[in-house]
């Protein structure tokens, strides 16, 4: 069983993942989109992804794309780092990516993907998985675009089964997932809504061809869910002691690299309104973080959380 970390634009940057990294459980990670426009690539998503500072750990970078172009572009530069593989998003359900025809927006238009692969394959051997929804607006869409992804070489299709217009209200049809593995060519992996080991058991259950679970929001709110998926158990004098680790080497990393205590402390809550939910008052806590005017207050703080709070049933 593989347990792979989901890309999450500003949250699984190189900091996030080296740190996950270290408490163990998670096999692949996947680097957060790498976008071009202007013909050009941002320079800080490949510095993001670069050999000497993903040490130790298997990373597979990611695209987004609506042209072949762009996505040869991104498949040259990552090939140049060593990369052997590319992941293909078209799952993105947010409305500025999706009204662009990009992520899950692609999805309703399977000529185009098809089209594109075409011409990416004709000029490209690097490996391309795909991670994707049902469809932008229904699930009837995945339907011919697994009929094109069917006819071209992809190493994996990930699925995770909401349509984009959902954003991420609602629940993951975890319904659906038999019928689309019987129906792919290619080996299938499933991301969404894995946010405690026993709903990761009972997917694979029902399931046993899927040998790849990809989990994003899960390992934020718990950082230990891989290695409680693998069956490790932690007591809670570990779980306080290795959490406060992870949460303060991930805080100082990102204050060397962030400009100003704003814009620390900015960052800081979005990681969080995840964390938090690993106690039992989460908003309180919460609250807490939010109203930190200061890096020390913030460290002193967190720190009175992370020992004294009761942790949650999650946790």
């Amino acid at each position: 069983m593989t347990l792979s970390l989901a890309p999450m634009q500003g949250f699984s940057d190189q900091i996030y993942r080296s740190t996950l990294c270290h408490i163990g459980g998670v096999d692949v990670f996947y680097a957060p989109y790498i976008k071009v426009e202007g013909g050009e690539i941002k320079v800080k998503s490949l510095a993001d992804i670069a050999p000497e500072i993903n040490n130790g750990m298997t990373v597979v970078p990611q695209v987004l794309a609506n042209k072949a172009d762009d996505m040869l572009l991104v498949a040259h530069a990552v090939g140049k780092l060593g990369y052997t593989e590319l992941n293909w998003n078209l799952g993105c359900p947010f409305p500025m990516v999706a009204k662009r025809q990009l992520g899950a927006g692609l999805l309703p238009y399977p000529e185009k993907i098809d089209s594109l692969l075409n011409d990416f394959e004709a000029q490209s051997d690097i490996a391309l998985s795909v991670k994707m929804r049902l469809g932008y607006l229904s699930p009837d869409e995945i339907w011919p675009v697994l009929d094109v992804l069917n006819r071209h070489n992809i190493k994996e299709v990930i699925i995770h089964p909401r349509i984009g217009k959902q954003m991420y209200n609602g629940e993951a049809d975890k319904r659906i997932m038999p019928e689309i593995v019987a129906k792919s060519a290619h080996p299938v992996a499933y991301n969404g809504d894995i946010l405690t080991a026993e709903q990761a058991r009972l997917l694979l259950d029902k399931n046993p061809t899927i040998n790849n679970l990809m989990i994003g929001r899960g390992l934020l709110r718990n950082p230990f869910l891989a290695n409680e998926i693998k069956g490790e158990t932690l007591n809670i004098s570990q779980k306080r002691s290795r959490f406060s680790d992870f949460t303060v080497e991930i805080a100082g990393r990102q204050l060397n690299r962030l400009q100003g205590a704003g814009h620390f402390l900015q960052k800081m809550t979005t990681y969080w309104e995840y964390w938090s939910q690993m106690f039992n008052d989460q908003h309180k806590v919460l609250k807490m973080v939010k109203k930190c005017h200061s890096v020390d207050e913030y460290f002193s703080v967190t720190e009175m959380i992370t020992n004294n709070y009761p942790l949650s049933d999650l946790a």
